[in-house]
Order: C-alpha cells, then structure tokens, then sequence
C-alpha cells in the first residue's frame, strides 16, 4: 500500500494524486465539512469538468481504473483555509 500526502489550493485545479493503474485508493481529506471533487482521466481534465463530489470526510473505491489511468482531484473555492490536505493510499 502506498501512501501521499498533498496540500491542494483551489487555484490548483486538478491535481494528479495516483499513478496509473491502481486496483484500490482511498482518498481522505482533513475538512470533512468542506467539499472536494475527485475525477479519472488518462490525462489532465480540463478546468469545465465537474467530477464527483465528495461531501464527506472520505472517498474510496476498489475496482481498477484501468490502464493508464488516473486520478484526480480539486478543491472547492471559498474555504476558510486556503490549503486541504489530502491523503491518498492506493495498492
């Protein structure tokens, strides 16, 4: 199991948090009152994509994204941080 810790800005857009080919990742956030988006791609998704919003303290999923694959994740704008710290454990 592998594990990354990023600290993401809204300014960031979407940001990479896995490599390619992951059968499992969990992806958690240390505000769980305060949104993020999560979203796969074999490339960097463009600023217009929405994604999948995640209201909760964490988002997980077991089933493999395919080859070349990735995934990921921006933050909400309008936070009372300007930082969210996302953690990230994959196999």
């Amino acid at each position: 199991m592998a594990t990354a810790n990023f600290e993401i800005k809204a300014e960031d857009g979407w940001t990479a948090v896995t490599s390619a080919d992951n059968s499992f990742i969990r992806i958690r956030s240390n505000t769980p009152n305060h949104a993020f988006f999560v979203t796969t791609g074999s490339s960097l998704p463009a600023a217009t994509v929405i994604g999948y919003k995640v209201q909760c303290k964490e988002f997980w999923c077991n089933v493999a994204a395919g080859t070349g694959v990735r995934y990921y994740v921006r933050t909400a704008e309008g936070r009372p941080t300007p930082t969210n710290r996302i953690d990230v454990f994959t196999i």
